[in-house]
């Protein structure tokens, strides 16, 4: 298998994958947001930059295959400031509302803003703003706090097998929406809260309810669910806040879970408690979606 070296440190990896994949293998963060590996890799962030030496520019590790030999830096000054600018053009327009958003606390923007934003804007004009409109009456949408990574589109696409949402308009007047502004005619779309990286998606049942930080997250699972789904419950003094699907320590999702487990069951009755860890491989856990007409 080919060598190479990630920050000093030799790392061996198979043939074919990514400097992501290597790096995150060998324990070195590298950050993102519209990479998941779910997906094949789009590129479209820019914030998982690294340096590769004889390699002019910057490389994003996401879609960048290893080589024997190669050495990379994933936090050197050229890097930082590399991912510094990317971070400035996507909070240009971010309202940052971090203390209402339900996503605080768990939300990627939040984290890698802290560490790669600068402490003072320098955008002087009027941001971008969008008119509400929500994905039917349980998924809430901010457009504004959209950074246009498009796991949405995809894994609707991909993986849910509709194709209502997509990109619409151009250049900083680009929208993630549904072409009709409806709710998403599937059964799994639950999952579109999950997989997006920052606040725009998030479940009306919890908003404004509770803070992740003050909830007891527990795996179970609900024995009549015709489809196995295995979900992480939010607790908070004994009451079920939010249903989650199971996350690995990227924050991937292990499997799909149905919209009637996520929304319909909150009662700690229908549900029991499980083992689980977020170290288990995603691979165990992806679940086959049914098609649209069956879901």
């Amino acid at each position: 298998m080919p060598k190479l070296i990630i920050d000093g440190r030799e790392v061996e990896a198979p043939q074919g994958v990514t400097v992501l994949w290597a790096a995150r293998k060998a324990g070195v963060e590298i950050p993102t947001f519209c990479y998941y590996p779910w997906f094949p890799p789009q590129g479209n962030c820019r914030i998982c930059l690294v340096e590769v030496e004889g390699m002019g520019k910057l490389q994003i590790a996401c879609n960048t295959p290893i080589r024997d030999g190669m050495v990379v830096h994933t936090n050197n000054e050229r890097v930082f400031k590399a991912r510094r600018g990317v971070m400035e053009f996507l909070l240009i327009h971010h309202p940052l509302d971090c203390p209402i958003c339900d996503q605080a606390g768990e939300c990627e923007l939040q984290d890698y803003g802290y560490k790669y934003g600068f402490p003072v804007g320098r955008y002087r004009h009027q941001k971008r703003t969008y008119p509400k409109t929500d994905y039917g009456d349980k998924i809430a949408k901010e457009m504004n706090r959209c950074i246009h990574c498009r796991r949405c589109i995809r894994l609707s696409e991909d993986y849910l097998g509709v194709h209502h949402i997509g990109a619409l308009n151009r250049g900083d007047r680009m929208e993630i929406g549904s072409y009709i502004e409806a709710a998403v005619p599937s059964g799994w779309a639950g999952n579109l809260i999950d997989v997006c990286p920052v606040g725009a998606l998030t479940d009306k049942k919890m908003r404004f309810s509770a803070r992740v930080w003050d909830l007891e997250h527990v795996p179970a699972y609900r024995p009549d669910c015709v489809h196995g789904c295995k979900v992480m419950l939010g607790l908070h003094h004994g009451k079920i806040y939010r249903v989650t699907a199971r996350m690995d320590e990227h924050r991937v999702m292990k499997s799909l879970i149905c919209d009637e487990c996520r929304f319909e069951h909150y009662d700690l009755e229908d549900w029991v408690i499980e083992e689980d860890d977020v170290y288990t491989p995603l691979e165990q856990k992806i679940m086959k979606v049914p098609e649209p007409e069956n879901a």
